[in-house]
C-alpha cells in the first residue's frame, strides 16, 4: 500500500501541477474561456474512453503492466505539451494524457486486490490522500515555477517538470511495485468468456442500486468539474489572480483534503463514524458541505472568504469519494473488479468531461453561474442518494453477482 501511495502521488502530482496552469497556457494563445474549458474536457473524456479498457486489460495482464504503459504515455504527453505552440498541439497532448490517466481504474482494482470489504473504504481514503497530497505539492510547485504574472509565466518549464515527475513514477512502478493480481484470480479471468463492453455496461445498469451510485457520482462529478475548470479563470477575472495565486489557493484546499483523508478518515473516529452511520449518510453530509462551499466561493471577495470556501470543498470531497467508491466496489465479485472499477473510473471521467463542455459558457455569461450550477448538481446527487437509501440496504459483505453471459 505504501509503495502504491508513493507511485500515485508522483503520478498525480503532474496533473496537480497543470490544473491551475493550463488555462493560462491556452488564454495566452488567444483562446476564449468557453473554448479553454472545452479543451480541458478533452482530458477527462479521453480518460472516460480509456478507463474500462485499461481496467479490462489489467484483469488479463495484471495491474502493474497497465500502470507502466500508461505512465510512459503520460511522459510523452507532457513533453508534447511543453513544445505546444498552437491549439492543435494543446488538444493532442491533453488527449494522450487523458488516455493515460484512464489507468486509475487499474489503480482502484489494485486496491481491491489487497484490501478486504471491511477496510476497503479506509484503503480508498488512503489512496485518495495520495491524490490530494499530489494536488497540494503540484499546484504549489506549478505556481512557483510559473510565477505570479500571468503575462510572463514560464509555462513550458512547468510542462517539462510534469514529464519528470511521471518518469519517476514509471521507474518506481518498474522497480518497486509488486503485482497485486493473484495467480488463482488470473486463472479464473482467463477462463471467463469474452464479454463486449456494451454487455458489461448493460449488466451494471441492471443492478439498480449500483447504477444509481454511478448516476450520483456523475452528478457530483459534474458539479466539481465545473468549479475546477473555471476557478483559475474566475480567479483571474474576479480577484486578479495569476498562476501563483491560483496554485496557492488550490494547495490550501488540498492540505485540508489530506488532513481529512489521511488523518480524520484513517483515525478511529473516522472509522467509528462509518461503522455507526454507514456510507450513505456520510455521502449525504458530503453533498451538503460541498454545496455550501460552492456558495461561499460565489460570494467571496477577499482571501479570507475564499480560504473558508476552499476548506469546505475538500471536506465534502473527502467524505464523498472514498465512501461511494467503497459502495461500488462491494458490489463487484473478485473476478470482475477490474471491469466494474474501470467503468466506475470511466464514469467519473465522463462527469469531469461533461462539466467543462458548458462551464466556460456559464462563466462568460456570469462569473457566479458555474458555482450556482454546482449547488444544483449537489441537490441532484442528494436526490439520487435518497433513492438508493429507499431501495437498497447497505451490505457489509459483497455478494458475488452472476457473471454476465457472453455477448
Amino acid at each position: 500500500m505504501k509503495i502504491l501511495f508513493f507511485v500515485i502521488l508522483l503520478d498525480l502530482m503532474g496533473i496537480g501541477i497543470m490544473n491551475p496552469i493550463f488555462p493560462f497556457i491556452a488564454t495566452r494563445m488567444g483562446v476564449e474561456p468557453s473554448l479553454v474549458t472545452i479543451i480541458l474536457a478533452v482530458y477527462p473524456i479521453a480518460s472516460f474512453i480509456a478507463a474500462p479498457v485499461w481496467g479490462r486489460l489489467s484483469d488479463k495482464l495484471g495491474r502493474r503492466p497497465i500502470l507502466m504503459i500508461s505512465q510512459a504515455g503520460a511522459v510523452a504527453a507532457f513533453i508534447m505539451l511543453g513544445f505546444a505552440d498552437n491549439i492543435w498541439m494543446l488538444v493532442a497532448s491533453r488527449f494522450i494524457g487523458g488516455i493515460c490517466a484512464g489507468n486509475i481504474g487499474a489503480a482502484y482494482a489494485y486496491i481491491t486486490d489487497i484490501t478486504t470489504n471491511e477496510n476497503r473504504a479506509k484503503g480508498m481514503a488512503m489512496i485518495g490522500g495520495a491524490l490530494s497530497l499530489g494536488f497540494i505539492i503540484g499546484p504549489m510547485i506549478g505556481g512557483l515555477l510559473a510565477g505570479g504574472d500571468k503575462e510572463t509565466a514560464n509555462l513550458t518549464l512547468v510542462a517539462f517538470f510534469c514529464a519528470v515527475t511521471n518518469f519517476i513514477a514509471l521507474m518506481s512502478t518498474i522497480f518497486l511495485l509488486p503485482e497485486s493480481l493473484k495467480p488463482e484470480i488470473r486463472e479464473k479471468l482467463k477462463n471467463r468468456p469474452h464479454v463486449s463492453r456494451w454487455a458489461q455496461f448493460k449488466k451494471i445498469t441492471e443492478r439498480s442500486g449500483l447504477f444509481m451510485m454511478f448516476l450520483a457520482a456523475f452528478a457530483f462529478g459534474t458539479g466539481g468539474s465545473v468549479f475546477e475548470t473555471t476557478f483559475p479563470l474566475w480567479g483571474a477575472a474576479a480577484m486578479d489572480f495569476g498562476p501563483r495565486d491560483v496554485g496557492l489557493a488550490l494547495s490550501f484546499a488540498a492540505v485540508v483534503m489530506v488532513v481529512m483523508q489521511l488523518g480524520v478518515m484513517q483515525s478511529k473516529w473516522g472509522g467509528g463514524l462509518l461503522k455507526k452511520f454507514g456510507e450513505l449518510p456520510v455521502i449525504t453530509v458530503a453533498c451538503i458541505v460541498y454545496g455550501a462551499g460552492l456558495l461561499t466561493v460565489a460570494t467571496s471577495s477577499t482571501w479570507t472568504q475564499l480560504l473558508v470556501a476552499q476548506a469546505m470543498l475538500p471536506i465534502g470531497l473527502a467524505l464523498f469519494n472514498p465512501n461511494i467508491t467503497s459502495l461500488v466496489s462491494k458490489q463487484a465479485a473478485d473476478t470482475e473488479r477490474g471491469m466494474v472499477m474501470g467503468f466506475y473510473a470511466s464514469w467519473g471521467s465522463l462527469a469531469r468531461g461533461a462539466g467543462p463542455l458548458f462551464s466556460g459558457a456559464l462563466l462568460q455569461t456570469n462569473l457566479h453561474y458555474p458555482f450556482y450550477y454546482g449547488v444544483v448538481a449537489m441537490a441532484l446527487t442528494l436526490t439520487l442518494i435518497y433513492v438508493v437509501r429507499a431501495t437498497t440496504q447497505p451490505s457489509t459483505s459483497a455478494t458475488p453477482p452472476a457473471p454476465p453471459k457472453a455477448g
